[in-house]
């Protein structure tokens, strides 16, 4: 999966607190941050304030929110790349989760996004090779890719973080380690 001479630091980010998707009759893609999420994002800009080489994120526009003060303080622009997109209720590939295969639809769903998300960040880690790439996805996509690399890579699950912190991935020389980070510290 990543290169055995891939050396890079992958850090990834559940975007920072939204508005509730209750309250929100839009476009989900266009739900924002609340203002805690705000605050949130705005810390993320200090806590990663050097050494980040490109910032990717899932199109919403709550992901770009968090992370787009930590790309101004890096001077590097926020990359969409759809592949980080929300799980969607893991209701993907839809053909695959119905019928027979409704009893074991969201499982193959969680396979579908975390596939979708581990290509995505294969993909980064080797065009910032011996960098720092951070990248934003979503609260259901997040922990379906962190099981599926665990397993890949025969590494442990990090501790559970809450919004406001990241995963950090170090990959060294193709070996992954991963931990939950908060803005003080390891989780």
């Amino acid at each position: 999966m990543f290169a055995n001479s891939c050396t890079v630091v992958l850090d990834l980010v559940p975007h920072c607190s939204s508005s509730p998707r209750e309250a929100w009759s839009g476009d989900d893609d266009l739900r924002p941050l609340s203002d805690e999420g705000t605050r949130q994002a705005e810390v993320l800009g200090h806590v990663f304030s050097e050494g980040v080489d490109a910032v990717y994120s899932s199109p919403s526009l709550r992901c770009r929110q968090s992370v787009a003060p930590l790309a101004a303080v890096a001077g590097v622009p926020v990359v969409a790349d759809d592949r980080l997109r929300e799980a969607r209720g893991f209701a993907e590939p839809a053909a695959w989760t119905e019928g027979v295969f409704a009893l074991v639809g969201p499982s193959l769903g969680g396979a579908w996004a975390a596939g979708r998300a581990v290509g995505a960040l294969v993909e980064i880690a080797a065009r910032h090779d011996g960098g720092h790439a951070v990248a934003c996805s979503h609260g259901d996509a997040i922990p379906a890719t962190l099981a599926y690399l665990s397993a890949a890579h025969d590494c442990a699950l990090p501790r559970i973080v809450s919004r406001g912190a990241w995963y950090r991935l170090r990959v060294e020389r193709g070996r992954l380690t991963m931990t939950g980070m908060r803005p003080s510290g390891p989780a």
